[in-house]
C-alpha cells in the first residue's frame, strides 16, 4: 500500500502579492509582515535565591493583509477589510473569504501614494544587543534583577518576570513599495510584599506589583523598579482611605502618557470626517488655560521610541511635527486615506508623543496646595479618548499636607479618582524633568510612545474616599 501524501499548503508572500494583483476585484492593497523572536524568564525566590521558574523561546510570524475592492456600480466607493492570513492554510479560500467580506463594506474610495519615498536611514529603532544576541541580553538583564532581589529589604520578594522580543517587519503595497525594519521591546515586572502584626494583634501581609515597558535595555532601569517596587510594598499596609473632595493631584510619565496619546487623537482629520470631537487649527487646545501653556509634538524620530518609524503603513515618509505651541493647536494629523477624503494636505500620522517640560521638580510640586494627593498607582486607569474623561481605583498613593514650612506625608489606598483633561489641566504645572515611556499591546504592531515631563500636578481632581 503506498503512503498517503500530506497536501503542502504553505506559500510565500511573492506568491500572496501575485495572487492579490491577479484578482480583478482588488483594486489596491497593504500587506505587513512581522516575525518575532521572543524570550521569557520567569522568576521566583527559593532559600533565599532567586530561580528561574519557567524559561521560554517563542518564534512566531504575522501576516495582515488590507484589501480595498472595486464596488460594482458604485463610483468613488470601495470595499475594505483587514485580515490575518495563516501561512499553514490555503491561500486562494482564505483570499476568498476576504474579498467576500471586503465587498459586503462601503467607504469612500481613496488612493494610495504614487510616488514611492526615497530610501531612508535606519532610525534607532532596535537595540543592538537585543537584535544580535536575545540570549546574552536576556542573560544581561537577568543578572541585573538577581543583583537588585539580593539587596536587603524590609521587604519579600515574590516574584517577577522578563519578556525580551525583536521584531523584524515588511511593509508592502501595490504601489510597489517594500520597506524593512526592526523594533525590540522589552518588559520588566517585580512583586513584592510586606507582612507586619496590627495594632489589633493580627498579621497582615499586602503585595506591590510594579512593571515598566522600554525599546532600548538601559530604559528598563531595573535596580530603580525594583527598589521602587519594595518601598512601596512597605508603605501598603500603613494606608488609610482618602478624603472625599476636589484636589490637587500629581500624576507620573505612565498617566500622562495615555492622556496625552488619547487627547492627541482629537487633532486628528480622521476625527473631524467620523465626526468625533476635533479641535481645529488655531484653536486652543484647552480653554481658560492659566497653568503651564502646553507644547506637544509627534516625533516619529524619537530614539528607541515606542512609535519611532520612517514611514506610515501608506507609504508616506514620517518627519517630527508639532501640533500644540503653547495651548494654540498648530496642525492637524492627516494620514494619505483621510488627505483624499478630505482634501487637505497630507502631515505626519506616526509618532511618539513629545510634551515640552515645565519649570518645577517633584519637590516643588508636592508644595503647591495645602493638600497634594500624589497617585503612585491605580487599579487600572479608564480613559475615554472622545470625551477626555478618564477614572479609576486608587491603589496607592501619597498624601503632602503641607503648613509652612512643615510638611507631612501619608499614604492612601482605595477610593476612586475622576476627571477631565480639559478640565484638570487648566492650571496644570508640570514637572522640570524629561522621562521616556514605552506601551504596547500583544494584539498590536504598533506602539504607543512619550517623551515628557515624568510628573504633572493636575488641579481640582474629584476623589472619592
Amino acid at each position: 500500500m503506498g503512503m498517503t501524501q500530506t497536501k503542502k499548503t504553505d506559500w510565500t508572500l511573492d506568491q500572496l502579492k501575485r495572487e492579490l494583483s491577479a484578482r480583478k476585484q482588488v483594486r489596491a492593497w497593504i500587506i505587513q509582515q512581522e516575525h518575532t523572536h521572543r524570550r521569557e524568564r520567569y522568576f521566583m525566590q527559593e532559600m533565599q535565591s532567586l530561580v528561574t521558574d519557567q524559561d521560554r523561546e517563542v518564534r512566531a510570524r504575522a501576516l495582515e493583509a488590507r484589501i480595498m475592492v472595486h464596488l460594482p456600480g458604485r463610483p468613488g466607493r470601495q470595499g475594505e477589510i483587514s485580515k490575518k492570513l495563516f501561512n499553514s492554510l490555503p491561500l486562494a479560500p482564505q483570499l476568498d473569504s476576504a474579498i467576500e467580506a471586503a465587498l459586503q463594506t462601503d467607504h469612500q474610495a481613496w488612493e494610495l501614494p504614487t510616488q514611492i519615498p526615497p530610501q531612508q536611514s535606519p532610525l534607532p529603532t532596535s537595540d543592538p544587543r537585543m537584535a544580535e544576541d536575545l540570549e546574552g541580553a536576556m542573560d544581561e538583564l537577568t543578572q541585573q534583577i538577581a543583583a537588585s532581589v539580593s539587596r536587603k529589604r524590609d521587604t519579600i520578594f515574590n516574584s517577577a518576570e522578563l519578556f525580551l522580543s525583536v521584531h523584524d517587519r515588511e511593509l508592502h503595497l501595490s504601489n510597489g513599495l517594500t520597506h524593512r525594519h526592526s523594533q525590540s521591546r522589552a518588559y520588566v515586572e517585580s512583586a513584592y510584599s510586606y507582612t507586619r502584626k496590627m495594632a489589633d494583634g493580627e498579621t497582615r501581609a499586602d503585595e506591590y506589583l510594579n512593571a515598566r515597558w522600554s525599546v532600548n535595555m538601559d530604559d528598563l532601569k531595573i535596580q530603580q523598579l525594583f527598589d521602587e517596587t519594595s518601598e512601596r510594598a512597605r508603605h501598603s499596609l500603613d494606608v488609610s482611605k482618602p478624603p472625599s473632595g476636589r484636589f490637587s493631584v500629581i500624576v507620573d510619565s505612565e498617566v500622562l502618557a495615555t492622556l496625552f496619546n488619547n487627547q492627541v487623537s482629537q487633532l486628528a482629520s480622521a476625527n473631524a470626517y467620523n465626526g468625533l470631537p476635533f479641535i481645529k487649527t488655531g484653536e486652543n487646545l484647552i480653554s481658560e488655560a492659566k497653568g503651564d501653556l502646553l507644547t506637544i509634538g509627534l516625533d516619529p524620530h524619537l530614539e528607541y521610541g515606542a512609535d519611532t518609524t520612517g514611514l506610515s503603513e501608506h507609504g508616506v515618509t514620517q518627519k517630527p511635527l508639532k501640533l500644540v505651541d503653547r495651548n494654540r493647536v498648530i496642525a492637524t494629523l492627516t494620514d494619505k486615506r483621510y488627505a483624499d477624503y478630505t482634501g487637505s494636505p497630507v502631515t505626519t500620522s506616526r509618532g511618539n508623543v513629545v510634551v515640552e517640560p515645565g519649570t518645577l521638580s517633584h519637590a516643588e510640586l508636592t508644595r503647591q496646595s495645602p493638600h497634594v494627593i500624589e497617585i503612585l498607582q491605580f487599579s487600572g486607569l479608564f480613559a475615554d479618548a472622545n470625551s477626555g474623561t478618564y477614572s479609576s481605583e486608587i491603589r496607592l498613593a501619597r498624601l503632602y499636607e503641607n503648613n509652612g514650612q512643615e510638611q507631612k506625608v501619608t499614604y492612601l489606598k482605595g477610593g476612586s479618582l475622576s476627571g477631565s483633561f480639559t478640565e484638570n489641566f487648566k492650571n496644570a504645572r508640570l514637572s522640570s524633568n524629561r522621562v521616556k515611556h514605552a506601551h504596547f499591546s500583544s494584539n498590536s504592531m504598533q506602539g504607543h510612545g512619550y517623551y515628557g515631563p515624568d510628573f504633572a500636578l493636575l488641579g481640582d481632581v474629584s476623589i472619592v474616599g
